[in-house]
């Protein structure tokens, strides 16, 4: 996500020590950012997974779960390992440098630096293949339902999630073999964020026009329904329920991929311009520098944001979430609830109504 930051000093007019400063204000503004977005990201993916793990009402005993679940574990990287290097970074260089052209902090926070370079190409480089895994089980769901529980398997969604973080671990290793960073990055670059972002959005179009199609088709049925055929007994009103649930996974995926390419395009091209604008003042490169600083923070709201999405579309998510609070709040303070054996039961079940409602 990162680059060289020494292909800023390239003049030492006054105009250069200006552009400097207007980038070290924005790099420091970076740092006061990811320091907000660092624990709210590690709190929300935290509960999220704990919601998944406890699963209190057993919603989340299907395979796409492990989608979610590698999603998580990409923010929750990236927020422990990566957000808080950054920002130590960009403090150490507004601290020990100021506006002075050809300075870098100290040798231990650029050491940080890289190391949270590295970590963020596996992280959200793999959080852009899940999200694509993703998306292609449910454009399955949607067009082709009867075969989707042969096709999506719990085994192949783990071996998915985990090929994902292995072949993005395996390509970062290649940029200590030798190969110029450049090239590196100019590999990376196409192969993933460009490449993958095209996909996705091939993926979603097909995936929009399918869930129209499915979306009129039901209707269709409904208004041909008489009212006898519309009492619904107590199995079909569980399956509308988990039907419903489909959808607004559907729609969640549609939201994921969405604010992954709002916030990938915006880097994609700065980093276009980056390496293949050759021809460029001083004040221009500065400019490309701060384009990147700000679409890097882009991409870590785009971290912070999962989880909410899940929250914001998703009831089961967030009944699971309320109970799991709940339950951990009762263990933590339990002279607040009695001891006796039916009243607990009886208090537990108070706790599960009204998570309910």
């Amino acid at each position: 996500m990162t680059r060289n930051r020494s292909a800023l000093g390239a003049q030492g007019n006054l105009t250069s020590v200006v552009g400097m400063e207007t980038y070290m204000q924005v790099e420091l503004a970076s740092a006061a950012i990811l320091i907000f977005l660092c624990p709210v990201t590690i709190a929300a993916n935290s509960l999220l997974l704990t919601a998944i793990y406890r699963d209190p009402l057993r919603t989340f005993r299907t395979p796409t779960t492990f989608f979610i679940i590698g999603l998580a574990c990409s923010d929750l990287v990236t927020a422990v390992a990566v957000e808080p290097f950054f920002a130590m970074n960009y403090i150490a260089h507004y601290i020990e440098c100021g506006p002075v052209i050809d300075c870098e902090p100290s040798k231990v926070f650029l050491v940080l630096h890289r190391v949270g370079g590295i970590i963020s190409t596996i992280a959200i480089s793999t959080s852009f293949l899940v999200v694509l895994a993703l998306s292609v089980s449910q454009y399955i769901a949607v067009t082709y339902p009867h075969k989707y529980k042969d096709l999506i398997t719990r085994s192949r969604v783990v071996w998915c999630v985990a090929f994902s973080y292995i072949y993005f671990i395996a390509f970062s290793l290649l940029q200590f073999t030798g190969l110029d960073t450049y090239t590196y990055l100019q590999i990376d670059l196409v192969l993933h964020p460009t490449l993958i972002s095209i996909v996705l959005a091939v993926v979603h179009s097909l995936l929009y026009m399918s869930f129209r199609r499915h979306l009129n088709r039901r209707n269709t049925l409904k208004r041909r329904s008489t009212p006898h055929k519309r009492e619904k007994s107590d199995r079909r009103l569980n399956r509308e329920k988990t039907r419903q649930s489909d959808r607004q996974f559907t729609i969640v995926t549609f939201y994921l991929a969405g604010i992954l390419l709002a916030s990938a395009s915006l880097h994609t091209i700065i980093l276009y311009v980056y390496f293949y604008h050759k021809e460029r003042s001083h004040q221009a490169n500065v400019d490309i520098h701060i384009c990147l600083r700000i679409s890097d923070l882009l991409l870590f709201l785009k971290v912070m944001l999962d989880p909410f999405i899940y929250a914001w579309r998703l009831p089961a998510y967030r009944k699971a979430l309320k109970i799991t609070l709940i339950s951990t709040q009762q263990r933590l303070r339990p002279h607040k609830y009695k001891t006796d054996g039916l009243s607990t039961v009886h208090e537990s079940k108070k706790i599960m109504d009204s998570a309910l409602n």
